[in-house]
């Protein structure tokens, strides 16, 4: 402990701009504890309010109906809701709270086992004419006047499976009569077994069991096979990307703890020759040294595991609450804090033992003299570079130096490499993105989409053929479907169709009333799919098979059918669930009842689509962007840590330059000369690196979500780049070369302390 406090005192800058970042760099690393904390905080919130393994919606059932289902093999239990969606009249007392134009109708049974509803204020509905209020809807006493009726709201709270959502949760019975048919319409189901397969075995034997009353599946199951919830894949993907970035500040981390390690320990040279002349053993004396860099490194442990979890927490808490809508508890990840401590102590360790050995094992003559007994042309590069005419004497010193020492010349390199490509790959992540937000919705040509907010085709035939009659507006239908286990988005459009231009990259368009298709080309490419194939795929009644005649460059992962083949096959022959407008101004005239019995829709233009659409990946983009900035940060002060061994090393030359007469300019000059084109390779390198791992990373989830997203490098952002590394490298030698002047030359020129 002396020797460190010892060391502080000797370098108090250098050892807290270390610790500083290395601080941040195991803080970094606690990103990669961001799937343990979310899908901890996410399972706890479905083992509390009862999620189910199986939730779909369906068409009407009763009571029988429901509990004939608990007798399916492996289903453990059954719960049923009505779910219908109602224009929002009016809220009194509620204010801006209710500033929404459609809310939800959710009637849970009071015995129900699954789907818990969670009080935050008030009490629960206890009959009808109560309800209780989503957060921000309503608050207790408030009276909400919704699809004609008016409730009392009595408390805020939410179920699970609908948070995020505007809801007024109630009587089971009495929303059930305001759903379309008048019964429940909605099934989470608990199995016994849950894998995949089992899960899949209960829905086939659910689909039978409803098919003998004529009933169905209004939407595509989700299937939650083994203790999942629907986003654990997407953030544990997510999370690992964002992991590689911490992982690369940890190891950037790892060359600024031997930069600096080595600084402090070259400089004891002369102190450890002169021990070992008293008698002092090497290995003792390397012990001593080592301890050094543990020190560092427990110090920034005691700051960076706890900044670690502070990030791994905030992030998820971010991600929850975009996405999921609920505010977990602090978790922690105590497998990647001990990996952390562990990693960075073994670190530590190795990156310090070459340094002392380095030093114990110097020739005692030379380092009691404190002079570098290795002049410049002991290599044949050397002596080769020797031979060439690099300008004056200060580019001769400056290029000899760059080579008299190759390894910290390429760490350098490196660190500024990591720095650049860091700094190119977070614009380009970010042009990524959104060049690939505007090209998913090209070939859309509607500026308004109206989507029914109630399961299935809500639309009916003849309103649907209506809606098209209609210059301007046509009827369709999205729904979702599962290739191989892939789900995708299934689109019924018209056969001759002006809201999709298709851009076809092979084939033709779907003929009219044939079992056609034609697939996103990307997924396509990466399933094997191939014009000719058929394939099969599973909508919310079953499994039904296509014919692929085309293959679209739509940036998804989607198939497009005639939309009354799809209707059929999804049970509601000639309904729509979607209406879309080729202009702002109309849709209000159609969708406010004045010519059609539409039911509730919600309505977005083609600016909000897209705005929400990014809204997700602009969030991870400003991750990767914290995360970015923390590696280029260490990677600045490892530049610098290994300018300040270089100027330890060669501190008999510059005091010698300045006994000379060599003011601060011209060390300056001769740093800047050495640095420029060191920082011109790193960051070439660097602009290489960073196109190459956003092609990595936009790689990843292409493969992992088997769609097409492209790269666009941002070159726009080169030259800020570029002038950002010189001003750091200029800020730096500064920094430098006053660190270098305030020893006195006479001191410096005798080799003593």
């Amino acid at each position: 402990m002396s020797g460190l406090l010892g060391q502080v005192r000797r370098a108090p800058g250098r050892i807290i701009a270390s610790v500083l970042a290395l601080s941040l760099a195991i803080g970094a690393i606690g990103v990669l504890a961001i799937p343990t904390v979310t899908e901890g905080s996410l399972h706890a919130a479905v083992e509390r309010d009862g999620l189910g393994d199986i939730i779909v919606g369906t068409t009407p059932l009763d009571r029988q109906q429901v509990e004939l289902l608990r007798g399916i093999p492996n289903v453990a239990s059954v719960s049923a809701a009505a779910v219908v969606a109602v224009e929002l009249d009016a809220a009194a007392g509620a204010g801006e709270r209710s500033a929404v134009d459609t809310v939800r109708l959710i009637g849970l049974a009071p015995d129900r086992e699954l789907d818990l509803l969670r009080i935050d204020a008030g009490r629960v509905a206890t009959g009808p004419g109560e309800v209780v209020a989503s957060p921000g809807l309503a608050e207790p006493g408030d009276r909400i006047v919704a699809g004609g009726r008016t409730f009392d709201v009595v408390g805020v709270g939410a179920a699970l499976l609908w948070v995020g959502a505007d809801a007024l949760y109630g009587d089971i019975d009495e929303m059930a009569a305001l759903a379309r048919g008048a019964g429940t319409n909605h099934l989470s189901i608990l199995a016994v077994f849950d894998d995949e397969s089992s899960l899949r075995a209960i829905v086939a034997d659910v689909r039978e069991a409803l098919a003998t009353d004529g009933d169905t599946f209004t939407e595509f199951p989700e299937y939650l096979p083994d203790g999942t919830t629907p986003i654990d894949a997407d953030i544990r993907q997510v999370s690992t990307l964002i992991g590689m970035l911490g992982v690369m500040a940890g190891l950037v981390a790892l060359v600024l703890l031997a930069s600096t390690t080595n600084t402090l320990i070259t400089e004891r040279t002369r102190e450890v020759a002169v021990m070992r002349a008293l008698g002092g053993r090497r290995r003792p004396l390397r012990r001593r040294l080592r301890r050094i860099a543990i020190g560092i490194t427990a110090a920034s442990l005691v700051v960076g595991l706890p900044l670690g979890v502070v990030i791994s927490n905030v992030i998820a808490r971010m991600v929850l609450e975009e996405f999921v809508g609920i505010t977990p508890e602090v978790a922690v990840d105590w497998r990647v804090l001990v990996g952390s401590a562990v990693g960075a102590l073994i670190g530590a360790r190795l990156v310090a033992a070459r340094a002392a050995r380095r030093v114990t094992n110097a020739q005692l003559a030379a380092a009691l003299r404190d002079r570098e007994g290795a002049p410049f042309g002991a290599s044949w590069l050397q002596r080769s570079i020797a031979a060439l005419p690099t300008g004056g004497l200060i580019s001769r010193i400056a290029t000899r130096s760059s080579l008299r020492r190759p390894g910290r010349t390429v760490a350098v390199v490196a660190q500024i490499a990591a720095a650049v490509g860091v700094a190119f790959l977070v614009p380009s992540l970010a042009t990524s993105v959104n060049e690939y937000n505007s090209a998913a919705f090209e070939s859309w040509q509607w500026e308004v989409s109206a989507v029914a907010e109630d399961a299935g085709l809500p639309i009916d035939a003849a309103v649907a053929d209506a809606v098209d009659g209609v210059a301007g507006f046509e009827a369709g239908i999205y729904t979702f479907g599962s290739i191989d286990d892939w789900e995708v988005d299934a689109w019924g459009i018209r056969h001759d169709t002006v809201m999709f231009d298709a851009d076809l990259r092979a084939g033709r368009a779907p003929a009219p009333g044939e079992h056609e298709t034609m697939v996103s080309a990307g997924f396509a490419e990466r399933r094997g799919i191939d014009i000719g194939d058929t394939i099969e795929v599973e909508l919310a009644p079953g499994t039904v098979p296509y014919e692929v005649v085309g293959l679209v460059d739509d940036y998804s992962r989607a198939i497009y059918i005639d939309r009354e083949i799809l209707a059929a096959d999804v049970g509601a022959p000639g309904r729509a669930n979607v209406v879309w407008s080729l202009s702002e101004t109309p849709i209000g005239a159609l969708i406010d009842g004045s010519r059609f019995d539409l039911p509730t829709l919600d309505v977005s233009t083609a600016e909000e689509v897209r705005a929400e659409s990014g809204a997700g990946r602009d969030a991870i983009v400003v991750i990767f962007g914290a995360i970015g900035a923390i590696v280029a940060g260490v990677a600045a002060l490892a530049v610098m840590s290994s300018m300040l061994v270089s100027l330890f090393e060669r501190r008999h030359e510059l005091a010698a330059l300045q006994s000379l007469g060599a003011r601060r300019r011209r060390l300056r000059g001769l740093l800047v000369r050495e640095l420029l084109p060191l920082g011109a390779v790193g960051t070439a390198l660097g602009l290489v690196l960073g196109g190459l791992g956003t092609r990595g990373i936009i790689g990843s989830f292409e493969s992992s979500n088997a769609v097409d997203i492209g790269v666009v490098d941002a070159v726009g952002a080169i030259p800020f780049v570029v002038g950002a590394t010189v001003l750091m490298l200029v800020a730096l030698v500064l920094v430098a070369v006053r660190s270098a002047s305030r020893r006195p030359i006479a001191v410096t020129l005798r080799g003593a302390a």
